[in-house]
């Protein structure tokens, strides 16, 4: 219902039982959007990267293990040093392979950690990897 409202110059005002249907109506969208984001799944990030091995192929392959040294040496010394520096001791991680791997080829975020992606082959990361699994 719209009732006239005389006294400040005739403009229409809501009566109070629209005024409180409409903010119910309010409160109810507003419920109903927030318990909808509040009950999202996390955004989980796609593995759009094309794998050449599924694990490792050179873990404990002594050629391998050197050249992963050398690369290791020229590549990721600079940061990790031998037993952790600006970047953790990687010999200590407990990432698995795989997102080892993830981190080296793209990097991570807020971080000094940059992509490897484009500058050193899948190969060369699992080689990096090899040295970093044997035992010292």
């Amino acid at each position: 219902m719209i009732v006239l409202d005389s006294a400040s110059g005739g403009g229409a005002t809501w009566a109070w039982p629209q005024r409180v249907l409409i903010a119910f109506g309010c409160f109810v969208l507003f419920t109903v959007e927030a318990g909808a984001q509040a009950h999202q799944p996390p955004k989980v990030e796609q593995d759009d990267y094309l794998w050449q091995h599924e694990s490792n192929p050179y873990s404990g392959d002594a050629d391998a293990i050197a050249s992963g040294r050398r690369l290791y040496r020229s590549t990721c010394y600079i940061c990790h040093l031998d037993s952790g520096g600006r970047g953790p001791d990687l010999r200590k991680s407990k990432l698995k392979e795989k997102d080892f791997m993830r981190v080296v080829i793209s990097g991570r975020k807020g971080t000094q950690m940059p992509a490897w992606k484009g500058k050193l082959s899948e190969d060369e990361m699992w080689k990096i990897l090899a040295f970093v699994q044997a035992p010292r």
